[in-house]
C-alpha cells in the first residue's frame, strides 16, 4: 500500500536539506544524493518531486521567495511615501545569515538558464520591480518605472557583488549606496 505524502510538505522539507547540505558543504555540493542522505531516505525519494539538481535547487530558491514575501510586508508595515520607499530599498539590499547561501544557490540556477529555461522564475524578479515601482509612485517620483528599473539593476547586482566581495559589500555599504541613489532619483 502506497504511503500518502503531503506534496508541499515533502517539498519543503527538501528545501530544508538542501539548503543544509549547501550550508554544511557548499553549494557545489548540493546534489540529489547528497540531499536524499540528509532526509535520511532514498534518491527517489527527492526524485519523484524535484527530478534534476537544478530543480532542487529551484525548489530551494522558491521556499525562499515565498518567506522573502512575508518577510518585506513585515519591515514595510503601515509606512507610506518616501519612508515606504527607503524601508523597501533598505530590505532589498539587507543580508540576513542565509542570504549568502541563498545567493550562492540562485547564481547556481540562473548558470543553468541556458540548458534548463523552466527554471529561471520570471515572475520574482517582476514582483521586486513592482514592488520598487508601488515604492517610488507612492513617494512621488515622477518617472517611477525608470526608477523601479535604476533601482531593480542596482539589488541584483548587489546579491552577486556580496558573493563576489562580500567583506567589502556589507549591508551598511549597500545601504549607503542606496540611499545616495535613492536620493537622487527622488530630487530628479
Amino acid at each position: 500500500m502506497p504511503i500518502d505524502v503531503d506534496e508541499v510538505q515533502r517539498r519543503e522539507a527538501i528545501a530544508h536539506a538542501t539548503l543544509a547540505v549547501a550550508a554544511r558543504d557548499g553549494a557545489r555540493a548540493v546534489t540529489i544524493r547528497a540531499v536524499a542522505k540528509e532526509l535520511g531516505g532514498s534518491t527517489a525519494m527527492v526524485t519523484n518531486y524535484v527530478p534534476t539538481r537544478i530543480d532542487l535547487i529551484t525548489n530551494a530558491v522558491r521556499a525562499a521567495e515565498a518567506r522573502w514575501r512575508g518577510d518585506l510586508e513585515a519591515h514595510l508595515g503601515d509606512l507610506t511615501g518616501k519612508d515606504r520607499l527607503r524601508a523597501t530599498v533598505e530590505w532589498h539590499l539587507s543580508t540576513e545569515p542565509d542570504d549568502l547561501l541563498l545567493r550562492a544557490l540562485w547564481v547556481e540556477m540562473l548558470s543553468s538558464a541556458h540548458t534548463a529555461p523552466h527554471v529561471i522564475d520570471h515572475q520574482e524578479p517582476r514582483e521586486s520591480r513592482q514592488e520598487l515601482l508601488d515604492a517610488f509612485a507612492s513617494a512621488g517620483v515622477p518617472d517611477a518605472g525608470l526608477a523601479a528599473d535604476v533601482l531593480s539593476l542596482l539589488t541584483r547586482g548587489y546579491y552577486v557583488s556580496t558573493l563576489e566581495e562580500p567583506s567589502y559589500w556589507t549591508p551598511e555599504k549597500a545601504g549607503r549606496v542606496a540611499r545616495a541613489v535613492v536620493d537622487a532619483l527622488i530630487d530628479s
